[in-house]
């Protein structure tokens, strides 16, 4: 099943943590002078408008970014969240939003390797032609961008089969859409089959917080965690999660009546080979964030290591 579109999310708390995120483990990898890879297993398009009609439906990114970026206005957060302040800002000024690859995309150096993969028909175009072009800023020593390949297949199937990759330092980003309720086992089975293939690769795996998936999602992590530790028990392992409700805050009505709290309460990552100070960062990170966006007083937190 491949309904789902980001662009009636970007932008969204769950955005918000996962690429806050990302331009630390970004950052990090930049912090030597050595080429790495970077994977990334469902692209999407790369780039989302703030102005198309499904952004305008949903209203998430105003709950998200839109509402953060102007408390950001005051120059009070964090070193870590510099960066990804400024280039969202810069994209907000083109009435955009960058996806997952485009942060990637600004920070990755021409010496190392990017290899993206995105199954769905209604996003390859969009995502190759968004791939063409420069990123609107480049935040790497080379000031070039790197070469991004773009593959048009399973996600799950191009990171497998292309691990360990040739430079073996790097991380890959896994967050497929969960549409099914079989996407939770799919998924701990592809970052089990990775991480026994690359065990040095920093693996940083999205996951929604839904009350009816409770269930599936503690086995999946479980499931993850378990093999890691089993493999190597000094495996450095976050879960890191921001909420923006209560796990029972979700009530289900007809679609046409249903202006209450939504089903996706939070999200979180799980991150294998998590590099130092990553998570005292994500701590400062989600701190200011959950006292920014949505209603601030139900918004929260949650870093653990592992």
């Amino acid at each position: 099943m491949l309904s789902y579109r980001h662009a009636f999310h970007a932008g969204n708390h769950a955005d918000i943590l996962k690429h806050s995120l990302l331009v630390n483990l970004l950052e990090t990898l930049n912090s030597k002078d050595k080429s790495y890879t970077v994977f990334d297993s469902h692209a999407g398009s790369g780039i989302y408008s703030l102005e198309d009609d499904r952004s305008l439906k949903t209203n998430e990114a105003l709950n998200g970014i839109l509402s953060l970026l102007p408390e950001m206005d005051e120059i009070d957060f964090p070193d870590s969240l510099s960066n990804y302040y400024k280039i969202t800002s810069l994209y907000k000024r083109h009435k955009t939003y960058p996806g997952s690859i485009e942060f990637e995309r600004i920070f990755i150096r021409p010496d190392c390797a990017h290899i993206i993969s995105e199954l769905n028909n209604a996003e390859i175009d969009g995502l190759k032609e968004n791939v063409s072009q420069e990123p609107l800023v480049i935040i790497n020593d080379c000031k070039k961008a790197v070469k991004t390949q773009v593959h048009h297949r399973d996600g799950f199937e191009t990171v497998i089969s292309m691990s360990p990759p040739q430079i073996k330092r790097g991380m890959c980003l896994i967050d497929p859409s969960y549409e099914e309720k079989d996407d939770y086992k799919k998924t701990s089975q592809a970052v089990i089959k990775l991480h026994t293939k690359w065990n040095v690769g920093i693996i940083a795996v999205w996951y929604p917080l839904l009350a009816h998936r409770a269930i599936k999602i503690e086995q999946m992590k479980n499931d993850i965690i378990a093999h890691a530790k089993a493999q190597n028990e000094n495996t450095s392992i976050m879960d890191a999660r921001l909420l923006i409700n209560t796990e029972d805050s979700h009530v289900e009505t007809e679609l046409k009546d249903n202006e209450g709290p939504p089903r996706l309460y939070g999200s979180g990552m799980l991150v294998l080979n998590c590099p130092w100070k990553i998570d005292e960062k994500t701590s400062t990170n989600l701190s200011y964030i959950s006292k920014k966006i949505y209603k601030k007083n139900k918004t929260s937190y949650e870093v653990k290591m592992y």
